[in-house]
C-alpha cells in the first residue's frame, strides 16, 4: 500500500457539524476499500485566492491515509460528485515523511527559534557613497 495525502476544500456554509460528519464519510470510504486513515488535520476556515462557485472561504482538511489505487479512485468519485466539496487534490507522498504539523505563523518561528528574526547587518564606511564614487573615477579640477 501506498501513501497518499487528500486535500479538501468544503464549502464554508457546512459548519463544524458537518464536516465532521463528512470526514467520518471519507474515513469509511477509506476503510471500506482496504486503506487506512492515518492522520486528519483541519486548517479550518480559510479565503481562497480566487472565487471557487461563488466562494471566498472554505473549510480545508488534509486526510493522510494508506491504500491502493482503487481506494484513490474511489474516494476521488465521491469528492467529485458530492455538492459540499469545492475542490479537492489527492497526491501520492513518501512514506518516510513526517507527520504534518498546523500552519505556524511566522511570528511563532521566530519565538521558538529564541528571539526576533535578525535583520541583515550593513557596514557603516566613514566616507558617503558620492565620495567614494567620486574619487576612483573623476579627474580632478584645476
Amino acid at each position: 500500500m501506498r501513501s497518499y495525502e487528500a486535500l479538501i476544500a468544503y464549502h464554508p456554509d457546512v459548519g463544524e457539524a458537518g464536516i465532521k460528519d463528512q470526514l467520518e464519510r471519507v474515513k469509511q470510504i477509506i476503510t471500506s476499500n482496504g486503506g487506512e486513515v492515518t492522520q486528519v488535520v483541519e486548517w479550518g476556515l480559510r479565503d481562497l485566492a480566487y472565487r471557487i462557485q461563488k466562494q471566498r472561504r472554505a473549510f480545508y482538511v488534509i486526510v493522510v491515509f494508506r491504500g491502493s489505487g482503487e481506494t484513490v479512485a474511489e474516494l476521488e468519485r465521491n469528492l467529485r460528485i458530492s455538492e459540499l466539496v469545492l475542490r479537492y487534490m489527492t497526491t501520492q507522498i513518501d512514506p518516510n515523511r513526517p507527520p504534518i504539523e498546523l500552519h505556524r505563523s511566522r511570528r511563532d518561528e521566530a519565538e521558538r527559534e529564541g528571539g526576533e528574526a535578525e535583520e541583515p547587518q550593513v557596514e557603516a564606511s566613514d566616507e558617503s557613497p558620492a565620495e567614494e564614487a567620486g574619487d576612483a573615477e573623476s579627474p580632478e579640477l584645476t
